[in-house]
């Protein structure tokens, strides 16, 4: 619709479906404009003129907060991590077991970063072009490593609680991120791997390359 722009529905859940308009736009919404855009037409595709309209803002509105189209980019990095913090925290906090916790996190990074078509394409891109632009590589990095640490205390603890057994956590969390981004790639070329009928079993083989449940006392 002409004059709004809604924040994509993977967001949704974060931002509460705000919408921006030329007197009140707020740089997250303009990120979420063109985080829409990017994930359907790809980055390159996209020009700082089709962001403003995307998000019902004149171009002069979109350059007040941002200054060329690669704070734009670094912007819309910065909105799927913040939606991915709080988002994996709903997935996880609900669960008292951590081993739960556990298996609903890789559940939710399945749902998330490869069932999720606006979530794989923008990431995808980001990918991308982290290979000639190092501003975008030092965030996705910094991503990576947020993620790394996360599954990495998340599987300690499921460990040294007794709940789990794995016997070389920072090997598993190796491989279980180094399989998320290899299932991401091979949809580029294979996209049945990520339908939604596949889900519960490319869960199933993530959590088999993690270790395995230690059935709770009853």
């Amino acid at each position: 619709m002409a004059g709004t722009a809604s924040i994509p529905a993977g967001m949704a859940k974060c931002y509460g479906n705000r919408v921006a308009t030329i007197s009140s736009a707020k740089p997250d919404e303009l990120a979420a404009a063109a985080f829409a855009l990017f994930s359907t037409r790809g980055i390159a595709g996209v020009n700082m003129d089709e962001i403003a309209a995307g998000a019902g803002v004149t171009k002069g509105s979109l350059y007040w907060h941002y200054a060329s189209k690669k704070e734009v980019i670094l912007a819309a990095c910065n909105l799927y991590y913040n939606a991915w913090r709080i988002q994996i925290a709903g997935a996880t906090e609900v669960h008292e077991r951590l081993a739960d916790q556990l298996e609903a996190a890789v559940a939710f990074s399945v749902r998330s970063c490869l069932l999720d078509d606006a979530n794989r394409v923008f990431t995808t891109e980001i990918v991308a072009m982290s290979l000639y632009d190092a501003d975008v590589r030092a965030s996705w990095t910094g991503f990576l490593d947020e993620t790394e640490r996360f599954f990495l205390g998340l599987t300690h603890r499921a460990v040294g609680a007794g709940e789990f057994r794995c016997d070389d956590v920072d090997r598993a969390v190796d491989l279980l991120m180094a399989s998320m981004e290899g299932i991401k790639q091979i949809a580029l070329f294979r996209p049945q791997s990520c339908l939604p009928e596949n889900e519960q079993r490319t869960c199933r083989r993530l959590m088999s390359l993690m270790g395995e449940r230690v059935p709770a006392p009853v």
